[in-house]
């Protein structure tokens, strides 16, 4: 039961991490750049959402360094 809990709060965090990032960077580009730049910084924040939530300690650091 335990496990279970822990694999949704894990697909949970992936899945708010990833979508934030990807969707920071959709709009930081488009609004500097149109649709070319909103699809280059949507795909880079797709990578960084992606580590950052492979890695939360990481994520965690740099709010708190905020």
């Amino acid at each position: 039961m335990v496990k279970a809990l822990f694999f949704v709060v894990r697909v949970i965090w992936t899945v708010f991490v990833v979508g934030t990032a990807t969707l920071m960077g959709a709009a930081l580009g488009f609004g500097g750049y149109g649709w070319i730049g909103a699809v280059a910084l949507g795909t880079v924040g797709f990578g960084i959402g992606a580590l950052l939530a492979a890695n939360p300690d990481v994520l965690i650091e740099l709010l708190v360094a905020m």
